[in-house]
């Protein structure tokens, strides 16, 4: 979990948020940051760069799309821990488990197939879409 801890720090601090049209000069596009700048799944993908970078097994890894807190679609990083799922936020410094973040999930990568997403739909409002 330390590692964790560091590299949402790391991360969080060095990228300035701001929205893909202007940071790359094109729609949106998930990418690490350019030139320190990005949202959300940039600073996601980032981590997930530096902690496989760092040893950190890449299938305990995978992105997850939530509504964030203003009702707008928000994407976290999500490592797979033994005794958990956890977040790793660009809103949030703290690395939480999924249950303990105001998120409602609604598609998550697999785990071990990074290009097949699967409908997530658990957290506080998850009712609302079935």
């Amino acid at each position: 979990m330390p590692l964790l801890r560091k590299v949402t720090r790391a991360v969080n601090l060095a990228v300035r948020s701001t929205e893909d049209s202007a940071a790359s000069g094109n729609g949106d596009v998930w990418t690490l940051p350019v030139g320190g700048r990005g949202d959300c799944e940039d600073y996601a993908l980032q981590k997930m760069k530096d902690l496989i970078d760092a040893g950190f097994p890449a299938n305990r890894l995978a992105l997850s799309v939530v509504i964030g807190p203003h009702d707008e679609n928000h994407v976290v990083l999500i490592a797979r821990m033994d005794d958990g799922d956890y977040v790793l936020d660009n809103l949030n410094n703290a690395v939480k488990p999924w249950r303990a973040t105001p998120y409602t999930f609604l598609a998550t990568q697999d785990f071990r197939a990074k290009s097949t997403w699967r409908v997530t739909l658990a957290g506080p409002r998850a009712n609302e879409f079935s």
